[in-house]
């Protein structure tokens, strides 16, 4: 098989899943939605071995920072600026001194322990 022709018929079966994840998006009853979102995303899990955290900066109160939250920020500006491209900078209250951090959409992978970790910011 040539290459174009492989890249033709790639072309045409992401335009046929496309074409049908629409319609079923459309049609399908929005009752059962949570749960076909449940077993693909347990579907997924088989083929997938990552795990996906996500650590919110506030709490649902949105008046506290998570401590948890502010602990992985410390963390990843001592020990990732030096790997990240995209830093934000911000002076501390009360100091003269600059920090850096992470910028938004930025990944930055690391080692904790011989695990393999990839830190994202979204």
């Amino acid at each position: 098989m040539v290459m174009s022709e492989m890249f033709t018929q790639l072309g045409s079966v992401a335009a046929g899943i496309m074409f049908l994840w629409a319609m079923f998006q459309q049609y399908f009853p929005y009752q059962l939605c949570p749960h076909i979102q449940k077993y693909s995303q347990k579907l997924v899990s088989f083929v997938c071995p990552y795990i996906h955290i996500t650590v919110q900066e506030y709490f649902a109160d949105r008046w506290r920072r998570n401590e948890a939250y502010v602990a992985i920020e410390d963390y990843l500006s001592s020990n990732s600026s030096s790997r990240a491209k995209w830093l934000k900078a911000y002076i501390i209250k009360d100091s003269q001194s600059v920090a850096l951090s992470k910028d938004d959409h930025e990944e930055v992978t690391d080692e904790f322990q011989g695990v393999k970790l990839w830190w994202a910011s979204i």
